[in-house]
């Protein structure tokens, strides 16, 4: 095999080496980088730049070039100033751009004038710099369509002098920037994909979040605080939380858990997220109307007998008098118990009394002054939901997992559904939906419980409570912690970073 085959067998292999690399990488801001430098290293050139066509423009992407590095350093970037060229014909990479012709010039100080495309001396004058030979090419993905042009300037040769582009360079860089075009779709493709998954997530998460106005930004703040939790801990070199570190890819998958751990609220019922009393106003209402009704008909009552006479209307006044602050005292205890709280035996013990009371309804009929359904909702000992809507509320986790599990997640973001629907589990197992314990527990749904909690605590306007204020806050999750309940890890690092600053 002669030297020169030999060598162009070299430069194929390398050809393709430079396409295996450049289909692998996805992220487009490293693969325009990277398509220039290993264009520039593959033809000897000082330097280069890339161009992405934009309907009537080319925006200006990327410029390297090893003159200026050695002599201006990190002032280099001075000289560069992005900037667009609108898309015709009288610029050299214009001209490339709506032709599809690739130029290969010897010297662009030295153009025929002929030309309908000619050289800008801007830049070199302003650089002190000396653009000569140049080799400007069309990047065409597999469809044929210009997407943008790759421009390679000053070849030199192995003493160091500029020269003029080979055709065999030219052959095989057009190559390269066709590979290049394709890598190019193909991560703008996977961006726009990304871009789309991750509009789907925040919009799915911020719509599940408005259905009630008092969670409205909970599953960013959840996502967000997440992540800083996350990154907290990878900075720890020493103590309990130093073994522990978070890829880059595990921390998406934290972020996405983050948004997504209460979607499964879709499956809950609204008027149980919005509860903010144990019966809602509408019932309330209608309680008051039925004890007004009852004062009228203990009212007519009285009075009928008073006229039937035979009776005291002094002790019918009494009687009258008591009655009506009996209904009266029974209305007020039942506004005061239907607000959140804890229930102690004696109010029970009333509200099961007052419950026990009849009165004779428009049809004759007999009923109890309150409902089954009301008492069953008035009767609740701690808060404002009954077991059926606790269990209700408990069951958005299972929800959360069902959903997501159907979710083809790529492969870095698997975890997604286990841990955003186990961030109500606890380390002592009184969690739920499946009472995990411990090391059951993904450290990354650790952080999400217990940034979930102190949101709940601190949020303001929740229907079913106040916000806490910071410090009780804090207090609450150094005390969930000791009942081993949260990771006192995380909850200490969370408390001792003040990471909590900026989310309340």
């Amino acid at each position: 095999m002669s030297s020169e085959n030999k060598e162009l067998e070299e430069r194929i292999k390398r050809l393709n080496s430079i396409g295996i690399a450049l289909s692998s990488q996805t992220d487009l801001r490293i693969l325009l980088e990277t398509i220039v430098k290993e264009a520039r290293g593959f033809t000897n050139s000082d330097a280069g730049s890339l161009y992405r066509k934009e309907e009537d423009k080319l925006i200006f992407e990327v410029a390297q070039n090893d003159t200026l590095d050695r002599r201006l350093g990190e002032k280099k970037k001075e000289a560069f100033s992005p900037f667009p060229i609108p898309l015709t014909k009288k610029s050299i990479s214009g001209y490339v751009a709506l032709t599809g012709i690739t130029l290969n010039i010897s010297d662009v100080y030295h153009l025929s004038g002929e030309e309908e495309y000619s050289f800008n001396r801007d830049f070199d004058d302003r650089n002190n710099y000396k653009t000569t030979s140049m080799l400007v090419i069309p990047m065409k993905d597999h469809e044929g369509e210009i997407i943008g042009v790759l421009q390679l300037i000053n070849a030199i040769d192995e003493m160091g002098n500029i020269v003029p582009y080979s055709q065999d360079l030219q052959d095989l860089i057009s190559s390269l920037a066709s590979q290049a075009a394709v890598a190019i779709r193909n991560a703008k493709l996977i961006g726009d994909i990304k871009n789309l998954f991750e509009s789907l997530v925040k919009y799915s998460a911020t719509a599940i979040d408005a259905r009630s106005p008092h969670t409205a930004g909970h599953s960013r703040r959840v996502s967000e605080l997440s992540v800083k939790v996350a990154k907290a801990i990878n900075e720890e070199n020493n103590g309990p939380l130093s073994d522990i570190k978070f890829s880059l890819l595990e921390i998406e998958e934290l972020r996405i858990a983050g948004w997504l751990h209460d979607i499964g609220k879709i499956g809950v019922r609204e008027w149980v997220l919005e509860k903010a009393n144990k019966l809602n106003d509408d019932r309330m209402e209608l309680i008051r109307a039925r004890f007004m009704y009852i004062k009228e008909k203990i009212k007519n009552e009285l009075l009928k007998r008073e006229i039937e006479g035979g009776y005291d209307p002094t002790d019918i006044e009494e009687k009258l008098n008591s009655a009506l602050k009996e209904l009266d005292d029974d209305m007020e205890f039942i506004n005061i118990v239907n607000k959140p709280g804890f229930l102690k035996d004696s109010d029970l013990e009333r509200l099961k009394k007052i419950t026990g009371k009849k009165y004779s309804n428009s049809n004759g009929g007999e009923e109890s002054y309150l409902t089954e359904f009301e008492y069953t909702n008035l009767s609740v000992r701690k808060g404002n939901l009954t077991e059926e809507e606790y269990k209700n509320i408990q069951s958005h986790v299972v929800h959360t997992y069902n959903i997501l599990r159907n979710i083809p997640f790529t492969k870095n973001l698997k975890n997604v559904p286990l841990i955003a629907a186990s961030h109500h589990e606890m380390l002592n197992g009184t969690g739920y939906p499946n009472g995990l314990k411990d090391k059951q527990i993904p450290m990354q749904a650790r952080i999400i419980g217990m940034v979930d909690v102190f949101d709940a605590l601190t949020a303001a306007d929740r229907p079913y409570k106040a916000s806490v204020p910071l410090d009780k806050a804090l207090q609450i999750l150094k005390l969930e912690a000791k009942d081993n309940r949260l990771d006192e890890r995380v909850v200490n690092i969370f408390v001792e970073k003040k990471l909590y600053e900026g989310a309340v």
